[in-house]
């Protein structure tokens, strides 16, 4: 796995490393996780057989190779405040993470996958893999820039692998790799229209980066098809409604805690956030047979009071322990939790195919 992960970040990593700078445990950190690789290498693709293959054709092909150059220099071009450089150093490291997580889980899917005798859907795997070592590595070249070296091997040894059914997986997955294409598409277009926020070149790596994402996207659509039942009845219609919730009150918290990061890009942290949103909800309409009704206010008014209480909860923290800090801390979970009840309730209109 050391070997594995130098390939990755294209950087000699300190095996003294401590622990990763700007990565408390908590609710949002990235995490590590497997599936039932069993049953994904059962998975049956002739009814999508046309499709596969034009993904396969895709990823072989590597349209993005030319675009990352390994010897590009990512140090900053401008001296940042101490607050501001938190917060950048903050998203590389949290964004470096998230990569290499997905690296870690597809690379154990095709090591598998061709084990069992499934070459194609391992080669897939394998694919996707380069590309998010690829996006691991230069952010992790970022970060060398910016003093700060990650122990990969080691950080993704010590913590728990979380476990996910493979449904669960292929949902989540498609959800992330799509969120993911908003974000930096989204940010890419900001830039390129306000080039004077664009303080880092490591920007510049953004439109490739998030055809890469949308690409994998469309990789988990495909593989979503491959398994009709998952977009059936009442099953179909849950597994939309939890993912889409969960992965829209992730990105809106995470947001919300890296605030200072789009402000110094020069964007409003809120209204970025209700975009990708959307724009992911509407985009989602091709794999999933529900999404939320995003229309109006309605999400976004909650979400508005989740971010509230979500800072509430975290402002308590600084507090000294105590009877009365135990209640309001009752109080404010009570009141968190109902916001998400009556957001996860929140009214679906059913998917058009193709929209």
């Amino acid at each position: 796995m050391t070997a594995t992960v130098s390939a990755v970040s294209g950087t000699a990593l300190s095996p003294a490393a401590g622990p990763a700078p700007h990565l408390r445990e908590d609710l949002l950190t990235p995490r590590f996780y497997t599936t039932e690789i069993d049953k994904a290498a059962t998975m049956d693709l002739e009814g999508q057989r046309q499709a596969f293959d034009a993904m396969l054709g895709e990823m072989e092909a590597d349209y993005n190779r030319d675009h990352f150059d390994r010897k590009a220099p990512l140090n900053r071009l401008k001296d940042l405040a101490p607050n501001e450089k938190e917060a950048y150093e903050s998203y590389l490291v949290r964004s470096c993470v998230s990569e290499f997580s997905g690296f870690l889980l597809f690379k154990e899917l095709s090591r598998r996958l061709f084990k069992a005798s499934r070459p194609e859907l391992g080669r897939l795997f394998q694919l996707m893999a380069r590309d998010e070592a690829r996006h691991a590595g230069f952010l992790n070249r970022a970060l060398v820039a910016e003093g700060i070296e990650i122990d990969l091997p080691s950080l993704s040894g010590k913590r728990p692998i979380t476990w996910f059914p493979l449904s669960w997986v292929l949902y989540s997955v498609y959800l992330s790799e799509k969120i993911g294409y908003w974000r930096y598409i989204l940010i890419d277009r900001h830039l390129k229209a306000n080039p004077d926020n664009s303080f880092a070149p490591l920007f510049d790596f953004f439109e490739p980066w998030c055809q890469d994402e949308n690409r994998h996207g469309d990789i988990f659509n495909v593989l979503i098809r491959c398994n009709p039942a998952l977009r059936r009845g009442l099953r179909g219609r849950l597994l939309s409604r939890f993912f889409l919730w969960s992965v829209f009150l992730t990105h809106s918290l995470t947001v919300c805690e890296r605030g200072n990061f789009y402000r110094l890009l020069g964007m409003d942290p809120s209204l970025f956030d209700e975009e990708v949103m959307r724009q992911t909800n509407r985009t989602a309409r091709r794999a999933f047979p529900v999404v939320f009704a995003l229309e109006g206010r309605a999400y976004f008014e909650l979400r508005d009071r989740l971010v509230e209480t979500y800072r509430a909860i975290k402002a308590l923290a600084e507090e000294p322990s105590g009877l009365g800090r135990a209640l309001r801390k009752l109080g404010l979970q009570v009141r968190f939790a109902g916001l998400l009840v009556r957001q996860f309730g929140q009214p679906m209109v059913a998917s058009t195919e193709g929209a």
